[in-house]
């Protein structure tokens, strides 16, 4: 596809449609435009970047670069990791962070009206002050709503409640041309193609989305949280599925093995997860009151045995349940904290076949001269792997980074899964979503893109 370049009529016209306060070019760009949070799926620097405040502007913005060929690359917060927000053919960065309303929270239909811009924790927040949740909160706060959309961000209530897509009533986008759409509007339709769900996940490939009406529900009166400490990792992942069809219905099954464990204890100096077990599992649950929550206690004391579990512990005082959750973040964070450079692999398998899968990643690791890292979700089978090797210059790091993620996504595809289940493919993923898909599938991708944007405009060289 060709594209041109900015010159100063279309400079000028950039401005012109969202103000000289929201509108750079050249050396006023930062460098953080070029790349998002982590620069190892390439960098490129925009041409010009634009500040919209309205789909109005917005749809001005697309309707310019429509009718000069010049490429733009949507971006929220920057808190990919797939490199979906890197400008690599250049033209213009279109950022959303400046609609970050809160147009209204509807308590009686309850859903919340927001700007794509507005981040995660202002969202949870205003629905907190309600009595109110949204309900997939993927884990990084700081992220945009309208990138979580466009990634159909995940988290560890996913299996519960869903990802995003699951999570989003209606919406409203702007094609490349410039012209507006409206979506969805309630819970339940079966009116035509179901376009909106096939904006959420698209990366700003198709559209950009300006308005959200996001899900809410009542939180619950109480969460109560278990951890479970296990002899193997077969016996965590067998005892979180068994929790999954007990009709207790947990919000989160979140394991990490013993490496991972005392890593990120190591790192963070916090040591509320037991040490000494091959595996451990946070199950944690919302109940209604007291009685319910004595019920469930009641109910996890009888199940115990059954499930195997070494030991059971009870995270239910506001200390206890705060020291946790920081816990929990570090299997997150952890990894970055100590090293200067490490990849990570975010796939999915089906929930049977996980401890298999996590044996495996870290024997590819060590054959491939690569420390392995693994947690994730085990209801849903989603393994986040992070891999790394300081001691290896770039070069080496990167190729035997490269294998192992040849190998490992091979693995997930062999087992019925999938290579992301909650990042995107952006750059960095596009060849393991071409194998797993095969030609037939990537050709109504190609086809669907070219009908939303018959000129490629639209974040070009990402997912295919």
């Amino acid at each position: 596809m060709a594209y041109n370049r900015i010159d100063r009529a279309a400079a000028e016209a950039l401005e012109a449609a969202v103000g000289a306060d929201n509108f750079q070019i050249g050396d006023q760009i930062g460098a953080d435009m070029s790349h998002d949070e982590r620069s190892l799926y390439g960098t490129a620097a925009p041409e010009a970047v634009v500040y919209p405040r309205s789909t109005e502007q917005v749809s001005a913005v697309l309707r310019i670069c429509s009718e000069r060929s010049i490429p733009v690359t949507p971006r929220g917060a920057g808190t990919g990791l797939a490199g979906g927000a890197v400008p690599v053919e250049g033209g213009v960065v279109l950022s959303t962070e400046r609609m970050n309303a809160i147009l209204g929270i509807d308590e009686t239909n309850l859903y919340a009206d927001v700007q794509p811009g507005l981040r995660l924790s202002e969202l949870c927040e205003a629905a907190a002050a309600r009595s109110l949740r949204y309900c997939p909160d993927p884990g990084e706060r700081s992220a945009t709503v309208g990138g979580n959309a466009a990634t159909n961000a995940g988290g560890p209530c996913a299996d519960r409640y869903g990802s995003t897509r699951e999570n989003v009533i209606g919406l409203t986008a702007v094609l490349a041309g410039g012209e507006v759409i409206e979506l969805g509007g309630v819970r339940k339709s079966s009116s035509g193609y179901a376009l909106m769900q096939l904006l959420i996940g698209s990366e700003g490939t198709l559209a950009v989305i300006t308005r959200l009406r996001l899900r809410l529900r009542p939180a619950p009166a109480q969460r109560l949280g278990f951890i479970f400490p296990f002899g193997s990792l077969d016996e965590c992942v067998a005892a979180a599925l068994a929790l999954r069809a007990s009709g207790l219905e947990p919000e989160t099954l979140d394991f990490a093995d013993r490496d991972m464990v005392n890593f990120s204890a190591a790192v963070s100096g916090n040591e509320s997860f037991p040490q000494d077990a091959a595996a451990v599992l946070l199950a944690e649950f919302g109940v209604t009151g007291e009685a319910a929550a004595e019920l469930l206690m009641e109910r996890i004391a009888e199940l115990s045995e059954e499930l195997g579990a070494l030991d059971v512990l009870v995270v239910d005082e506001p200390n206890v349940a705060r020291s946790v959750a920081e816990a929990h973040a570090a299997l997150h964070s952890s990894v970055e904290a100590v090293t200067r450079r490490f990849d990570e692999s975010n796939a999915a398998v089906p929930p049977g076949e996980l401890a298999g899968y996590v044996e495996f990643l870290h024997e590819l690791g060590a054959a491939k001269g690569l420390t392995v890292r693994v947690f994730g979700h085990a209801g849903d089978g989603n393994v986040h792997a992070y891999v790394y090797n300081d001691a290896l210059s770039d070069s080496a790091f990167a190729a035997a980074a490269g294998e192992f993620m040849d190998e490992n996504y091979a693995r997930c595809r062999a087992l019925g899964g999938t290579v992301s289940a909650e990042h995107g493919i952006g750059l960095g993923k596009r060849k393991y979503l071409a194998e797993s898909c095969g030609e037939a599938q990537l050709r109504l991708m190609r086809a669907i893109k070219a009908a939303f944007d018959p000129q490629g405009i639209l974040n070009p060289g990402k997912i295919f």
